[in-house]
């Protein structure tokens, strides 16, 4: 019998483990009660009644943009003039730089890493991240039928494992003579690690070294970096990637949805750095190119608000003031977490900042059944590799405390179990 879709695609099945973890939460809150239910699952920021976080700054901005600017198309698939320009002055120019780059607006964050993903490798090819990282990195390379090599986030002393991310890369650049890496930093997904300012230089030795074999892509997933605790001061780390050889190029993936907490207007951009502009301006060129043959332009209400946001100085203070206050909670809501889990011997990754703390758990048949036993009880966490991811962004400091000790407690209860069966693996 012949099928519908290609044999190429025949056996994919959607599988999202934080859609899954979601929707159990939403159930759960429309059975017994959103004040019984712990929601763990969203990555979304949930304020401390329980409501989607919606800055004013940002909507009542939004109200000001014209209907017919909101309808109409963008003025060019890269993105808007105005918009390119906004997201050059909120990552460069704020801190003093105007590095020479080409930007691409892109549906989201996830946009940018799939256009990377889809220009940089040919099927077959590998691409590199941490084995604990966002799930959805899998997804969209599968998309685009590339294969996963992942070396180990944390070295045992509790760092960013510089020789687990080296030796990975010089494997893959010995097997197909180009490397592409992804590296989230700031406040990681899932773990909420931050990276230092030595472990960054290492990691631009590292690849400096790679690209005397072939073409080094490093693809940093700046997600979350409007919640750190840094501020603006986090972006003169990328004054790093003006200094780097021809043989690199590197393109950082921005989430403006997250920036603004505005998740459905799916906003992001691609900004593309090299010292190699003619290499540089054809990779531009091809991410063009698949901006018009797969989502064709961006969403203009929302690289609108953004630019009027980034360009206007008393618009962008009021928006960073509003902010400055949630990150402030997010911070309240870890040192609750964290400390609990010290106090009663839950182990979790090394956290830093953001919004996600992930419990670990090394043994997978423990963490499934962890994960399972959870759910009974109401509590709903993403089930990650090593681990649960804890999304303390969406939930209110009330609900967690007690959280890491009745987490500790079912722990405890499965290990317990396992002991007293001892044909049980």
């Amino acid at each position: 019998m012949k099928l519908f879709v290609s044999e190429a695609v025949h056996d994919k099945e959607i599988v999202d483990t934080v859609f899954e973890a979601s929707i159990g939460a939403i159930e759960a809150m429309r059975r017994d009660g959103p004040e019984h239910v712990v929601n763990g699952a969203f990555g979304t920021y949930f304020d401390e009644d329980g409501k989607l976080l919606t800055f004013d700054s940002v909507y009542r901005a939004f109200d000001k943009v014209d209907d017919i600017q909101k309808a109409k198309y963008a003025g060019s698939i890269m993105g808007s003039e105005e918009y390119r320009r906004a997201v050059k002055d909120w990552l460069f120019e704020a801190v003093g730089f105007s590095p020479s780059c080409d930007i691409i607006a892109t549906p989201g964050g996830t946009g940018a890493l799939s256009s990377t993903i889809k220009n940089s490798l040919m099927p077959g090819q590998k691409v590199i991240y941490p084995d604990i990282g966002w799930g959805p990195y899998v997804t969209i390379a599968k998309e685009h039928r590339v294969d996963i090599e992942s070396y180990t986030l944390f070295s045992e002393a509790g760092t960013f494992n510089l020789d687990a991310f080296e030796s990975t890369c010089e494997k893959v650049m010995k097997e197909q003579g180009k490397v592409l890496a992804f590296i989230n930093d700031p406040c990681q997904n899932p773990t909420g690690y931050t990276m230092t300012e030595s472990e960054w230089d290492k990691v631009v030795e590292i690849i400096e070294k790679l690209a005397q074999n072939g073409p080094v892509i490093l693809l940093h997933d700046i997600a979350y970096i409007d919640y750190n605790v840094m501020g603006d001061a986090y972006k003169r780390m990328f004054e790093r990637y003006t200094r780097l050889s021809e043989n690199i190029l590197v393109v950082i993936a921005f989430s403006v949805s997250k920036t603004l907490t505005a998740y459905g207007m799916r906003v992001g951009a691609q900004i593309l750095l090299s010292s190699n502009q003619t290499q540089r301006e054809k990779f531009m060129h091809a991410c063009a190119n698949t901006a018009r043959g797969v989502w064709s332009t961006v969403n203009n209400g929302g690289m609108r608000v953004f630019a009027d946001l980034a360009l206007n100085p008393e618009l962008k203070q009021t928006y960073l003031a509003e902010k400055a206050d949630y990150v402030t909670l997010l911070n309240e809501r870890a040192a609750i977490f964290v400390a609990e889990a010290e106090a009663v011997g839950l182990p979790l990754y090394p956290y830093n900042e953001g919004f996600f703390v992930t419990i670990r758990v090394d043994r997978q048949v423990i963490k499934n059944e962890l994960h399972l036993k959870l759910k009974t009880l109401n509590i709903f966490f993403v089930n990650v590799y090593g681990g649960l991811r804890v999304a303390i962004c969406s939930i209110p400091k009330k609900k967690l405390y007690g959280l890491a000790e009745r987490v500790k407690v079912a722990l405890d209860d499965i290990l317990a179990s396992r002991e007293d069966t001892p044909s049980s693996s």
